[in-house]
């Protein structure tokens, strides 16, 4: 699968760049915030306050019209969890533990539930499919290669995250955002634990972050609609003169 990777990416920035260029908005965006880890060392539903780890993500957002986006996304963070966060004496004998950085990039599509041409602070859907890179490690000891369960697994997975998010836009190029994603994987490895835990459902983890979006085009650049619309275009059967004079 890693080997696939770049391709994929030539083939996503080659199909999106010119069409972004062309008829969207398209921007960039950096951010930050917090993540954590839901699995076999997880013994209650929320997150334990020490599992709570450090994140950040990049990317390119294009605003294709009033509410739909696509973003081409990088995330890196830290997961983290240990049976001796747990209060049941069984799991604490089981001592069990991990550590890993994580590295996802993909492509995640966006939907502004209400348009951004009558309001500047929009909740929007998110969802899409990534690559994920992970290596658990016991006090930094990679722990993939000891094959611990008798299975050898690969560090790469398919994973899908989906969330909410909100935006508030600033003005024509600059925007804030807020996101609360929860990422999907295909593998239960991602903490080196799957047949001395509960092997019926897949590894994953949240995110919680917040970010700023900048556009390369202002309002006068694109024909989209919205906080995007081309002024000259929207104006142009106005006679500014005669709307003048009647103001004087």
């Amino acid at each position: 699968m890693k080997r696939y990777i770049p391709i994929f990416l030539v083939l996503l920035l080659s199909i999106s760049w010119p069409e972004a260029s062309a008829q969207g908005k398209l921007g960039v965006f950096v951010g930050g915030g917090m993540m954590t880890y839901t699995g076999d060392l997880q013994e209650n539903p929320w997150p334990h306050g020490k599992t709570l780890c450090w994140t950040a993500n990049a990317g390119l957002h294009w605003q294709i019209n009033r509410r739909w986006g696509l973003q081409l996304n990088y995330t890196i963070g830290k997961v983290q969890a240990s049976d001796q966060f747990a209060k049941a004496a069984d799991r604490i004998a089981r001592d069990l533990r991990f550590s890993s950085l994580l590295h996802e990039i993909g492509i995640r599509g966006t939907f502004d539930i209400l348009p951004n041409d009558k309001w500047k602070v929009l909740p929007y859907i998110t969802a899409g499919v990534a690559a994920l890179n992970f290596e658990p490690k016991r006090d930094g000891v990679a722990l993939r290669g000891m094959q611990n369960e008798g299975v050898a697994y690969s560090n790469w997975t398919v994973s899908i995250p989906t969330g909410l998010g909100v935006k508030w836009q600033i003005n024509c190029r600059w925007a804030l955002k807020g996101e609360f994603v929860y990422h999907w994987t295909i593998t239960d490895y991602l903490d080196d634990v799957s047949l001395r835990g509960n092997e019926k459902w897949k590894d994953g983890f949240w995110d919680l972050n917040v970010g700023v979006i900048y556009f390369f085009q202002g309002c006068g650049s694109s024909k989209k609609g919205g906080l995007i619309e081309d002024c000259e275009e929207l104006y142009k059967d106005v006679n500014l003169k005669e709307l003048q004079e009647q103001y004087k």
